[in-house]
């Protein structure tokens, strides 16, 4: 199995960034928030009570949506018929409908094309930015493009697969999900790099009994010798499995402690286990340790 990304027939530079999505609607939800608590009390101070109650439908800042926002201006356009001369009021639907409700209704629209996706593009919306091998500048400039995934046997191609997703781990799922549907069933054997690897795949592919003949990630960097003197490694570390502990390189035995899980994006269930030392306090490899850490 194989994957290579190609890129989209699209301007590189109209991208659209899903964190970017995220923080501007944050913003405008709070700033929508803030002109409905200015326009509350102002209808408070006039004794409004029945305007005041409606205005408090629309929930906390995260909570207000485009729909809800709508219904919001129609009421305040309603109150305005029955007090046209108020001047803040006016002010404030204007804000509303020329501004604010327009481009929340932009980010709406832009979370739903993003999906799972950190990016796209305005010019190829299905496209999105990753780092291509090809790069002929070899500076990581981030593209627009797809993700190809094929899979062979004796240089025939068997099965392919096009995918949003940058990276060929969250792909080998999907891929081979694909190549049973075309062929009835998986080949008894999947050979593939370490960019497949990870704990998800393989619960995957021992799911679907067969011969799995993929690296982890780190194994390459496990085999050399910075890796392999790095005392900060837990795998450089001693394991003792009837306790059901960890010795470091200064001799400091770290007791298990508890578990946590986490969910990955596909709705994988991934368990952590936790272990901690009675103290590091003193540790002449203590510095050392956290600094390697923090890289």
């Amino acid at each position: 199995m194989d994957g290579t990304k190609i890129e989209a027939n699209a301007n590189r530079y109209t991208f659209v960034w899903g964190k970017a999505v995220v923080k501007h609607k944050m913003k405008l939800q709070e700033k929508v928030q803030t002109l409905f608590a200015t326009i509350a009390e102002a209808e408070k101070q006039e004794d409004n009570e029945h305007h005041g109650q409606d205005l408090l439908e629309l929930g906390d800042a995260a909570a207000i949506t485009s729909e809800k926002l709508e219904t919001a201006v129609k009421q305040l356009e309603l109150s305005l018929q029955e007090k046209p001369k108020d001047k803040p009021l006016k002010k404030a639907i204007s804000k509303l409908r020329r501004d604010l409700l327009p481009r929340l209704r932009k980010y709406e629209g832009a979370q739903n094309i993003l999906g799972e996706r950190n990016s796209y593009s305005k010019t190829d919306k299905d496209a999105t930015f990753m780092r291509m091998k090809e790069d002929h500048m070899r500076n990581g400039q981030l593209k627009p493009g797809y993700n190809v995934q094929i899979g062979t046997e004796n240089q025939f191609i068997l099965a392919y697969s096009l995918h949003q997703r940058p990276t060929d781990t969250r792909c080998l799922k999907p891929h081979l999900e694909k190549v049973k549907s075309v062929l009835g069933k998986l080949p008894s054997t999947i050979i593939a790099d370490a960019g497949y690897g990870g704990e998800e795949n393989y619960a995957y592919l021992k799911n679907e009994k067969v011969e799995a003949i993929v690296k982890y990630g780190t194994y390459h960097k496990e085999k050399s010798k910075s890796w392999q003197s790095d005392i900060s490694k837990i795998d450089n570390w001693d394991y003792n499995e009837e306790e059901d502990s960890w010795t470091c390189k200064a001799g400091q035995k770290l007791i298990f402690r508890r578990k946590s899980k986490e969910k990955t994006e596909s709705g994988y269930e991934i368990e952590y286990r936790h272990y901690r030392s009675m103290s590091c306090e003193g540790c002449p490899l203590k510095t050392f340790v956290y600094k390697s850490r923090r890289k």
